[in-house]
This record gives structure tokens, C-alpha cells and sequence, in this order.
């Protein structure tokens, strides 16, 4: 079988130009798109819709290969959709990711990593979306371990760190080498250290995750409306 198929369930040529991973499979949240038909490859679940592909990704760690698997696809514009833990942003935060540093590394960043990578998303996909007051400027650092957050609080507050994730910094590599454009958009689901990923949130924290969530996906929507193909 291709291996192509096999991963993502369906064949290159399906693939739209704009295309929406994310790491839960928040497919749903799109409908405004005109959801067509879904497939599963091994790795990754896909759909379709009018405008874009929507590809859930099911492991996070699998969102570079995803996009580096996109490489000769028509794909051209990647946009990264899903939740993130904050530093000083209050839960339901919305932010558009204009930095990415590299902490993938289990092993490094439990030998305490030093001078981490970093990496940007499109200049002109971010731009688009720059100007909306909803969004906060997002500077993330992409871990490689739940348990070492509240450790390297300290060295994320130095490098401006507002939110963490476990795939951005991949996306944006793997963007960049294989020709695409690509741009973060995170709801923050948690924040660090006093409403860290494994509490519970009190009700008006649900409520407000719930509505930026949505709120996030439509704004995503909208704009891939009007951008089209």
C-alpha cells in the first residue's frame, strides 16, 4: 500500500491547499466549513470539507510527520488548531503563536537544556490575522515533558514564554522544510503553575474554555472562508 494511504487514510491528491491539524481531532468544531467525507489511516484521521482538509493527528508527537508527509501534496497552507497550558494568561486565553522554542526533548530538558532552537510561523499568514484584538501574541515553548514544566518556569518567564504546547515547534519546522506556510492558533486549557493540566477547573474556568474554544474555531473558519483555496 502507499504509505501515504496507509497513514492518513486517503490518497495525495485528496489533500486541499489549506489544511487544519490538530492534535484532539476537533474536526467538529469546523462544520461551518461544509464537513464531507472522513477517513482513518493509521495515524492520522481526515476531513473533508469544502475549503480545507481537516487532519486530527491522534499522537501529538506525530504533528511533524504529518506536516513533513504533506510535502508533495497540494497542500500549502498549514494552520495548527488545538488547546495549550499558559504562563500568566487566564484559561481561555486565545493566542496566535509568533514564536516557537524548541524544548522537545525529554532526555534534554531533564539534563536542563540550554539554548534552545526557535522557530516562526509565515510572515504573511500571521500578519492576516495580527490585527485582531482577540488574540493575544503567543511565545511558545514546545515541551517534551508535562512533569518538567513547573521546573523550567524560570527559564520560560527569561525567554518571554505566555504559553506551552508539545507539537508547535515541529509544525513550524516541518513547515519550513517542506515549502509550506503554517500558523499556531492555541485556546489556552490550563495554566501554570496554579491551574496546572491535571487540576480541576472551577465552573467559570469551563465555561470560559468552552466559549474561547469555539470562539477560536469560528474566527479560523471565517477567515479560511474568505481566503478560499
Amino acid at each position: 500500500m502507499d504509505p501515504f494511504k496507509k497513514l492518513f487514510g486517503v490518497e495525495k491528491s485528496s489533500i486541499k491547499p489549506l489544511c487544519i491539524v490538530s492534535p484532539l481531532n476537533e474536526a467538529a468544531l469546523f462544520s461551518g466549513l461544509g464537513l464531507g467525507a472522513r477517513a482513518h489511516g493509521d495515524y492520522f484521521r481526515v476531513t473533508d470539507s469544502k475549503c480545507a482538509t481537516i487532519i486530527g493527528t491522534r499522537y501529538g508527537l506525530l504533528a511533524g510527520d504529518c506536516v513533513l508527509s504533506l510535502a508533495d501534496t497540494p497542500c500549502r497552507d498549514v494552520y495548527l488548531f488545538g488547546c495549550c497550558g499558559s504562563i500568566g494568561e487566564e484559561v481561555g486565553a486565545r493566542l496566535l503563536v509568533k514564536k516557537a522554542f524548541n524544548f522537545e526533548s525529554f532526555s534534554a530538558m531533564l539534563e536542563g537544556q540550554d539554548a534552545p532552537a526557535c522557530y516562526l510561523p509565515d510572515a504573511e499568514l500571521a500578519a492576516a490575522f495580527s490585527g485582531n484584538a482577540a488574540l493575544l501574541e503567543g511565545t511558545c515553548a514546545s515541551v517534551g515533558s508535562l512533569a518538567l514544566e513547573e521546573a523550567y518556569l524560570p527559564r520560560f518567564k527569561a525567554l518571554g514564554v505566555n504559553c506551552l504546547d508539545m507539537e508547535c515547534s515541529a509544525v513550524y519546522s516541518a513547515a519550513k522544510r517542506s515549502g509550506k506556510k503554517a500558523l499556531a492558533l492555541f485556546y489556552a486549557s490550563n495554566r501554570i503553575p496554579d491551574k496546572p493540566w491535571h487540576e480541576c477547573l472551577d465552573k467559570s474556568d469551563v465555561a470560559r474554555l468552552g466559549r474561547a474554544r469555539k470562539d477560536l474555531a469560528a474566527l479560523l473558519t471565517d477567515f479560511l472562508k474568505r481566503k478560499g483555496p
